[in-house]
């Protein structure tokens, strides 16, 4: 489904070069080398990193690399499309902004995608919300739920109208 949102809104083509920022274990990294895009994986935690390159690295359009949404180490003018599955909310806004501007070729896209998850439709699911509010120190502070419209019209640098 992502990919073929892709294709119809930014041009995807397996041709297209792709950075997936915060790529984690390499969910969405997997998705693009099935379309036979070329990918890097930029993770800056290692066993992530490391989980993503046990499971895809038999792919030889897969590159993993250590860095962050901040400082890739990727070469300018580099890629068709900057995406980040899950990981918009930990990243330094401005300096990612500026990052992917950098790395991007002309004309290129920064798509920021997040999976929604259901907190309140059963019991359980209740239940795991109330224990990651209590135990998750954080959780608040970088729900991706705390990512508005205001907060992508900053990044996107465009004015919102209230």
């Amino acid at each position: 489904m992502v990919v073929a949102v892709l294709r119809d809104a930014c041009g995807l083509t397996p041709q297209s070069v792709v950075a997936d920022i915060g790529a984690g274990t390499g969910i969405l990294t997997e998705l693009f080398l099935r379309n036979g895009n070329r990918v890097f994986a930029v993770e800056p935690n290692p066993e992530m990193r490391e989980a993503g390159e046990r499971q895809l690295k038999h792919d030889p359009n897969f590159l993993s690399v250590a860095g962050r949404a901040e400082a890739t180490t990727l070469a300018s003018g580099s890629v068709d499309i900057v995406a980040a599955g899950q990981a918009f909310h930990w990243f330094d806004r401005g300096p990612a902004r500026d990052e992917f501007i950098r790395i991007l070729k002309p004309g290129g896209w920064v798509v920021l995608i997040w999976n929604e998850r259901l907190t309140d439709t059963t019991p359980f699911l209740k239940a795991y919300e109330q224990l990651l509010e209590r135990y998750a120190t954080d959780y608040a502070q970088v729900d991706h739920k705390q990512i508005d419209e205001h907060v992508l019209a900053a990044f996107f640098d465009r004015a919102v109208s209230s």
